[in-house]
């Protein structure tokens, strides 16, 4: 007969509560613009290339931010939910300086990425 001891009986229901370790890629990324980059230069009225990481899967819409996320015209809506996308949108004539940045939201309103900062002029 194989004895068992009592803190084996005890701890076996606390283990089946206790949270198990998730792997590292099951982990949330977050919604990431990867161009443009920071410091770059980019003219009024003219294409621009915006690329991401959106691990939401939801459409997202596309704004020019400028200071603390202060939205000042939307360039996109609706785009694409893959989990890596690009596109080329048009800058539209704003007044030149620096603290620009382009801002994606997914359609709920939940994920929000924004680029480095970038320079109009």
């Amino acid at each position: 007969m194989r004895r068992t001891g009592f803190l084996s009986f005890a701890a076996a229901p606390l283990l089946a509560f206790a949270p198990m370790a998730e792997p590292a890629q099951a982990q949330a990324q977050a919604l990431t613009v990867t161009e443009p980059t920071a410091g770059s230069v980019h003219s009024s009225g003219a294409s621009m290339f915006v690329t991401w990481n959106n691990p939401t899967g939801q459409k997202l819409d596309m704004w020019l931010v400028r200071g603390d996320a202060h939205r000042v015209v939307q360039l996109a809506s609706r785009l694409t939910a893959a989990p890596r996308s690009e596109t080329s949108t048009v800058l539209p004539n704003v007044p030149d300086g620096n603290g620009y940045a382009i801002e994606l939201v997914s359609r709920d309103g939940g994920e929000r990425g924004l680029s480095p900062s970038f320079s109009v002029g």
